[in-house]
């Protein structure tokens, strides 16, 4: 047996600090540099399968779901308990095994060196799910199914896989008012949205095309329910926080977060909010 533990501890940590999406304003020679990483993990053991496997909503043994999303972040709903928690995962291989690592975020949203959950993990092609095995015995201790539901309740849960499929960046701060702001799009902005929550969970959402005014450094989204717009200006701070300015109706400062941020920010205004005008 290869000493896989102590691989893992370094790939790990490499992968948390590498697997963050580039910010919109990253050069090109970055971009590349990342994608030659990228082709050097796939050639290491059987991590890019893994990984190409377990984007998606997935289901345990407990009936929680989880949702991986391809920025490494993850998004779970912990059905016993009816929580709802996030964080960030990593995959290392030294050849022979692959290493999961789970780092569920703290009730503020931040990560640290605790909340992390380890294991062995391999697809079982037969059977179409992810088996996980505990790092120290090597013994089978859950497995993960792709997640089915009938009716209403998966055309709900089809809805924020398919928000994170598509969204390549998401940022996530608070107004000047102190609202929740979450802003999430794709690469070509085909697809963006704008959630504002305040402390009493009322809510308001734009869901649709955006549109990036080069000369004036605006973006426009266009809400497709509503067909109502929101327009603000977008400022790089030296911090690498972006101001996003609406005009009248304010500010906010955000910075980058995970994909998995944006689609537990929806699924909780919907569930738990009520949406205003």
């Amino acid at each position: 047996m290869k000493n896989w533990k102590k691989l893992m501890a370094g790939f790990c940590a490499a992968a948390m600090v590498t697997s963050m999406v580039a910010p919109v304003w990253a050069a090109d020679e970055e971009a590349a540099d990342e994608e030659a990483a990228e082709e050097d993990t796939a050639d290491d053991g059987d991590v890019a399968d893994v990984s190409e496997a377990m984007t998606g909503i997935w289901q345990d043994s407990a009936g929680d779901i989880y949702g991986f999303y391809k920025d490494n972040s993850f998004f779970g709903q912990w059905v016993e308990e009816e929580t709802d928690v996030l964080g960030v995962y990593s995959l290392a291989s030294d050849g022979e095994y692959t290493a999961l690592a789970m780092q569920f975020a703290n009730d503020d949203g931040t990560l640290d060196d605790e909340n992390m959950e380890t294991y062995l993990v391999q697809i079982n092609e037969e059977e179409n799910v992810l088996e996980l095995y505990d790092p120290d015995s090597l013994e089978l201790t859950a497995t993960l199914e792709p997640y089915e539901a009938t009716g209403d309740e998966a055309d709900y849960n089809q809805t924020y896989q398919d928000m994170g499929d598509l969204l390549t960046e998401c940022y996530s701060g608070q107004t000047e008012a102190g609202e929740t702001f979450i802003y999430a799009a794709n690469d070509d902005g085909t697809f963006c949205s704008v959630l504002v929550i305040n402390d009493q969970d009322e809510f308001v959402s734009f869901i649709g095309e955006g549109t990036f005014d080069e000369e004036n450094n605006t973006v426009t989204i266009d809400d497709e329910v509503s067909e109502m717009s929101l327009t603000f200006g977008v400022t790089l701070n030296d911090d690498n926080t972006l101001t996003l300015d609406m005009g009248d109706l304010g500010s906010a400062t955000v910075e980058e977060a995970f994909i998995a941020v944006a689609v537990q920010g929806l699924k909780y205004a919907v569930e738990n909010g009520t949406e205003m005008n």
